[in-house]
């Protein structure tokens, strides 16, 4: 018999108000909690629902009810609050379980960490949570123009510079000269990703940012994680396609620095942004591409069948070398088996970036291992839960969930 394990930690934040504020409250359960890890959201969130009637245990042994006249919750009342934003939040979920030998293991794994964003003022109490990005939503960043030759890495450290958080910049590039004014730290990662494309997202304290979003010595270090339809899939939302169903098209572009034949006052060469821009579609099972003239103002055509995704590179040297490329990231979505996500539980535990197998023992045929986008971790009444989101198929197995 698998028992659900709950734990988590509040360790409050001393405020101007309120500097002897240090106490740690930890939790063995709570009426609910729901947490996300994604690279596609730039910020990991989590809920966290506290049961109506629950006590506290004070520094001198008495038990306070957190529906008692006397217990500042987030700062709605007199005292000292006992949950305020900003406070660190880690929460630890799993199962404690006997084995065939009789002995007792507890397994959990910490499914998030971060910062409480928000404190509801009613019952029952929700505390609304942000992992490190929240703590760059707080961090302004310097009024400051970076030079041409600051790769992604150098501006990144720079805006991190007095935190406690590393950076790993997933793609090596420079961007021509760079300005950031009167914006937080994470305004500055959200318009990297709306001008150049770059995914940042937080795995605990390094933040990785580049138009390339998985490590595969992430994937190694979390090892094979097997789940198989009738066994520890609960539910699925999955859709079985076969290759020859499957229609894809893209569109991909290029933003290029190219440096002209003149120079600035300073006697620097002047540089100019040329953008590529080719159509890539599937024509009787190949990916044929398109591309667009130089200054040609009008559109491809639009879609009209399947799925068409935009794709960003960086610095491509040419338009073949852009099909090219566009053509390999779409080869990793044109295959047969499952697009969609599934539902499992708490262990094996799952991040974002994990390969998992997909096992079908009455349709080994199905078996394939996947790259994981996204999960939702749940626990509540229907117990800890694992929502598993796919990004696209990695290898097909046999069945006996070995790579074909």
């Amino acid at each position: 018999m698998y028992r659900v394990v709950t734990n988590i930690t509040f360790q409050q934040q001393p405020t101007a108000s309120f500097p002897n504020r240090r106490s740690v409250i930890r939790y063995d359960f709570v009426a609910e909690y729901e947490a996300s890890d994604s690279w596609a959201d730039l910020t990991n969130k989590a809920k966290i629902t506290l049961p109506k009637n629950v006590y506290v245990r004070n520094g001198d042994g008495a038990l306070l009810s957190l529906n008692g006249p006397n217990v500042n919750i987030g700062g709605f009342s007199t005292g000292v609050p006992l949950f305020l934003k900003g406070d660190k939040v880690t929460i630890e979920g799993g199962y404690r379980y006997y084995e065939k030998s009789g002995n007792e293991v507890l397994r959990t794994s910490v499914l998030f960490t971060g910062y409480i964003s928000q404190v509801t003022s009613k019952l029952p109490i929700v505390l609304e949570c942000e992992d490190n990005m929240w703590k760059l939503k707080q961090l302004i960043a310097p009024n400051k123009t970076y030079p041409a030759t600051a790769t992604l890495e150098d501006i990144l450290r720079d805006l991190l510079t007095g935190t406690d958080f590393t950076v790993n910049a997933l793609t090596k590039t420079t961007f021509g000269a760079f300005r950031t004014q009167n914006e937080t730290v994470c305004e500055v990662l959200a318009r990297l990703r709306k001008d150049y494309h770059f995914e940042s997202y937080f795995r605990g304290n390094e933040l990785r940012s580049g138009a390339q979003v998985y490590l595969e010595s992430d994937a190694l270090a979390s090892g094979r994680k097997i789940f198989k339809f009738q066994e520890n899939i609960i539910s699925d939302e999955l859709d079985y396609k076969r290759k020859d169903d499957v229609q894809l098209s893209a569109i991909a572009y290029s933003v290029n620095k190219r440096e002209l034949q003149v120079t600035t006052k300073a006697g620097k060469p002047k540089t100019k942004k040329e953008r590529l821009e080719v159509l890539v579609t599937q024509q009787n099972g190949e990916f044929i591409g398109k591309v667009k003239p130089a200054g040609e103002k009008a559109d491809f055509a639009p879609n009209t069948a399947g799925e068409r995704r935009t794709l960003y590179f960086w610095n491509v040297a040419s338009s073949a070398e852009l099909i090219d490329l566009a053509k390999k990231e779409l080869q990793k979505f044109y295959y047969t088996g499952f697009k969609g996500k599934f539902t499992t539980f708490g262990i094996p535990y799952v991040r974002q970036g994990d390969n998992v197998d997909i096992i079908d023992n009455v349709l080994p045929e199905r078996n394939g291992r996947y790259k994981v986008k996204a999960v939702t971790y749940s626990n509540g009444m229907n117990g800890l839960r694992q929502v598993i989101s796919l990004d696209y198929q990695i290898a097909r197995l046999d069945a006996k969930g070995n790579v074909i």
